[in-house]
Protein backbone atom coordinates (compact mmCIF):
# COMPACT_ATOMS: atom_id res chain seq x y z
CA UNK A 1 0.00 0.00 0.00
CA UNK A 2 1.32 3.42 -0.96
CA UNK A 3 2.00 5.92 1.81
CA UNK A 4 0.48 9.36 1.18
CA UNK A 5 3.32 11.65 2.22
CA UNK A 6 2.11 14.95 0.81
CA UNK A 7 -1.39 15.03 2.30
CA UNK A 8 -0.44 13.43 5.60
CA UNK A 9 -2.33 14.54 8.70
CA UNK A 10 -2.84 18.17 7.65
CA UNK A 11 -6.60 17.91 6.91
CA UNK A 12 -7.42 16.79 10.46
CA UNK A 13 -6.16 19.86 12.36
CA UNK A 14 -7.73 22.08 9.71
CA UNK A 15 -11.04 20.26 10.21
CA UNK A 16 -10.79 20.64 13.98
CA UNK A 17 -10.01 24.35 13.67
CA UNK A 18 -12.90 24.89 11.25
CA UNK A 19 -15.26 22.99 13.56
CA UNK A 20 -14.25 25.15 16.52
CA UNK A 21 -14.53 28.31 14.42
CA UNK A 22 -18.01 27.45 13.10
CA UNK A 23 -19.18 26.32 16.54
CA UNK A 24 -18.02 29.51 18.27
CA UNK A 25 -19.59 31.70 15.60
CA UNK A 26 -22.90 29.82 15.93
CA UNK A 27 -22.76 29.99 19.72
CA UNK A 28 -22.27 33.77 19.59
CA UNK A 29 -25.17 34.08 17.13
CA UNK A 30 -27.32 31.80 19.33
CA UNK A 31 -27.74 29.19 16.62
CA UNK A 32 -27.30 25.42 16.88
CA UNK A 33 -23.56 25.29 17.53
CA UNK A 34 -23.29 21.49 17.30
CA UNK A 35 -24.65 21.33 13.75
CA UNK A 36 -22.53 24.29 12.68
CA UNK A 37 -19.43 22.70 14.22
CA UNK A 38 -20.06 19.42 12.39
CA UNK A 39 -20.57 21.32 9.13
CA UNK A 40 -17.40 23.33 9.67
CA UNK A 41 -15.38 20.22 10.43
CA UNK A 42 -16.64 18.48 7.31
CA UNK A 43 -15.97 21.57 5.22
CA UNK A 44 -12.40 21.81 6.48
CA UNK A 45 -11.73 18.11 6.00
CA UNK A 46 -13.21 17.85 2.51
CA UNK A 47 -11.78 21.08 1.08
CA UNK A 48 -8.30 20.51 2.50
CA UNK A 49 -8.18 16.91 1.28
CA UNK A 50 -9.37 17.89 -2.19
CA UNK A 51 -6.92 20.78 -2.56
CA UNK A 52 -3.97 18.78 -1.27
CA UNK A 53 -4.93 15.71 -3.32
CA UNK A 54 -5.17 17.75 -6.51
CA UNK A 55 -1.85 19.37 -5.67
CA UNK A 56 -0.27 15.97 -5.15
CA UNK A 57 -1.63 14.80 -8.50
CA UNK A 58 -0.03 17.77 -10.25
CA UNK A 59 3.37 17.51 -8.53
CA UNK A 60 6.23 15.14 -9.14
CA UNK A 61 8.91 15.70 -6.50
CA UNK A 62 12.55 15.50 -7.51
CA UNK A 63 14.02 15.88 -4.03
CA UNK A 64 12.69 15.65 -0.49
CA UNK A 65 13.33 19.38 0.01
CA UNK A 66 11.06 20.21 -2.95
CA UNK A 67 8.40 17.93 -1.54
CA UNK A 68 8.58 19.63 1.86
CA UNK A 69 8.24 23.15 0.38
CA UNK A 70 5.40 22.05 -1.88
CA UNK A 71 3.58 20.52 1.08
CA UNK A 72 3.83 23.81 2.99
CA UNK A 73 2.64 25.84 -0.02
CA UNK A 74 -0.32 23.60 -0.75
CA UNK A 75 -1.31 23.55 2.95
CA UNK A 76 -1.36 27.36 2.99
CA UNK A 77 -3.49 27.41 -0.17
CA UNK A 78 -5.89 24.89 1.40
CA UNK A 79 -6.14 26.98 4.57
CA UNK A 80 -6.92 30.12 2.58
CA UNK A 81 -9.61 28.35 0.59
CA UNK A 82 -11.18 26.88 3.75
CA UNK A 83 -11.10 30.33 5.39
CA UNK A 84 -12.73 32.06 2.40
CA UNK A 85 -15.43 29.45 1.91
CA UNK A 86 -16.01 29.25 5.67
CA UNK A 87 -16.36 33.04 5.91
CA UNK A 88 -18.87 32.93 3.08
CA UNK A 89 -20.91 30.10 4.67
CA UNK A 90 -20.94 31.73 8.12
CA UNK A 91 -22.02 35.12 6.77
CA UNK A 92 -25.37 34.82 8.52
CA UNK A 93 -23.61 34.23 11.84
CA UNK A 94 -21.59 37.44 11.89
CA UNK A 95 -23.76 40.33 10.66
CA UNK A 96 -22.14 42.77 13.09
CA UNK A 97 -18.77 42.20 11.44
CA UNK A 98 -20.24 43.16 8.07
CA UNK A 99 -22.12 46.21 9.41
CA UNK A 100 -19.45 48.80 8.42
CA UNK A 101 -19.80 47.78 4.77
CA UNK A 102 -23.57 48.01 4.69
CA UNK A 103 -25.08 51.17 3.29
CA UNK A 104 -26.76 53.31 5.91
CA UNK A 105 -30.14 54.53 4.76
CA UNK A 106 -31.26 57.86 6.14
CA UNK A 107 -34.90 58.42 7.02
CA UNK A 108 -36.67 61.18 5.05
CA UNK A 109 -36.59 64.46 6.94
CA UNK A 110 -40.27 65.23 6.30
CA UNK A 111 -41.52 61.92 7.69
CA UNK A 112 -43.29 62.22 11.05
CA UNK A 113 -41.59 60.57 13.97
CA UNK A 114 -43.09 57.34 15.21
CA UNK A 115 -45.00 57.59 18.48
CA UNK A 116 -43.13 54.59 19.80
CA UNK A 117 -45.96 52.09 19.63
CA UNK A 118 -48.58 54.30 21.31
CA UNK A 119 -52.22 53.74 20.44
CA UNK A 120 -53.67 56.08 17.84
CA UNK A 121 -55.67 59.01 19.16
CA UNK A 122 -59.44 58.64 19.09
CA UNK A 123 -61.35 61.11 16.98
CA UNK A 124 -63.27 63.69 19.00
CA UNK A 125 -66.72 62.59 20.01
CA UNK A 126 -69.48 64.27 18.03
CA UNK A 127 -72.74 65.26 19.53
CA UNK A 128 -75.49 62.92 18.54
CA UNK A 129 -78.41 64.47 16.66
CA UNK A 130 -81.92 63.65 17.93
Amino acid sequence: MEKNVIIGAIPWPVAAAAAIWFGVMAYKARKNCVLWAIGGGLLGLVITTLVMGLGQAAFIPFTSEQERMFRIKIAVVALLIVFCIGWWFTGSLHPRLLAPWKRIEEAPKEAPKDAGGALPAKPPATASKP
